[in-house]
């Protein structure tokens, strides 16, 4: 971590930093080169040695001076705006620049003559070979930075829409069992009452503890059993209800409000137009790591088979598409008398 602070700080200081010891090591290098290639040199080495140091710290600047010239000018200026022409002739002036006072530090003059041998002399010190290797660095770097920068901005408009999926739940949940609630204000406000408080405490719960990525498993299957109870007793003895739970629904996590749309689909679009012997099966499994679930509902035989969908099934397979891409199990089948739901989806083990 701290290596990878230091090569993507924007600090002035680390930046100096890095550019010193990257242009060191080109320094040490041509040092390296020239002992490994004069090591049989006896008389004057040193002399020859020092002599050879001066001149480097001397062209030095100039070959920093084409590569920022290249990196923070031409490049932006030209290549990234497919200027290409431009840019060739920008890198040629640049190197016939560099060349041309390589040559005059070199000799104390500039012929025709020897351009040559400055070309040579440019290319044996590998000037151009360092000069692509810090052109390849900036640009690999700026690519780098910005696949993170697309990644970020990604996770942040997902995140966003996963919100803004989630908030649209509610409303269309609470405007549901209002309806509900709402026939029995008049004749039966006592059992009116009782409905209330059981809603509240399904509001506390979606408005407080959803709001995490993630929630208890066995408090989302709480929030179906008083949804399905809070509707059992609008039903009564006419609805056929059968509720199977099976596994180990503790110490494990879910996304939070994945499966209350389809209970209450099943309730709204099936049981409600039914006019005798509604039913409901639902079906939940907690495997160790996938989630099981099941829902088949009875349905008036006059339902189109392709009709739209409302926003609480839209909503839960964008939100599953967007949450688990590759990863899920979604199967909606409707026949003329059924509607069936199969899903799977990913459980993780609580860290309580």
């Amino acid at each position: 971590m701290r290596m990878y602070n230091f090569i993507f700080s924007d600090k002035p200081a680390i930046r100096i930093l890095r550019h010193i010891i990257f242009w060191l090591s080109w320094y040490i290098y041509q040092v390296m080169l020239f002992l490994y290639n004069n090591s049989n040199i006896q008389n004057s080495f040193w002399l020859t040695l020092k002599v050879r140091c001066l001149k480097l710290l001397t062209v030095l600047p100039i070959g920093v001076i084409q590569c920022y010239v290249i990196v923070y000018w031409l490049i932006p200026t030209f290549l990234l705006r497919k200027k290409y022409f431009l840019f060739i002739c920008g890198v040629i002036i640049s190197s016939a620049a560099v060349i041309f006072f390589v040559d005059l530090l070199t000799y104390n003059r500039f012929e025709f003559a020897s351009i040559w041998v400055g070309i040579i002399s440019y290319i044996s010190r590998s000037g151009p070979i360092f000069c692509l290797v810090f052109i390849m660095i900036k640009m690999l770097k700026t690519w780098y930075l910005k696949e993170r920068e697309k990644e970020t901005l990604l996770k942040e408009n997902l995140g966003a829409e996963l919100k803004l999926l989630k908030a649209q739940v509610h409303p269309h949940f609470l405007f549901n069992t209002l309806n509900n609630i709402y026939s029995f204000i008049l004749s039966n406000p006592p059992e009116a009452r009782e409905l209330v408080k059981k809603l509240e405490k399904m509001l506390q719960y979606m408005i407080t503890e959803c709001e995490q990525p993630l929630v208890q498993l066995r408090k989302e299957i709480n929030l179906i059993n008083d949804y399905t109870g809070l509707e059992k007793v609008r039903y009564g003895n006419r609805l056929d209800m059968q509720v199977e739970i099976s596994g180990d629904c503790n110490n494990k996590t879910i996304v939070p409000l994945l499966m209350i749309p389809f209970v209450e689909n099943s309730f709204k679009h099936g049981t409600s137009r039914m006019l005798e012997d509604p039913w409901i099966k639902l079906f939940i499994q907690a495997d160790e790591d996938v989630l099981h679930f099941s829902l088949t509902n009875s349905k008036p035989p006059e339902e189109i088979i392709n009709k739209k969908q409302g926003i609480g099934l839209s909503n839960v397979k964008k939100r599953l598409q967007l949450l688990y891409p590759e990863n899920h199990l979604l199967k909606i089948e409707t026949t003329r008398h059924t509607f069936m739901v199969n899903m799977q989806i990913p459980l993780e083990k609580s860290e309580k």
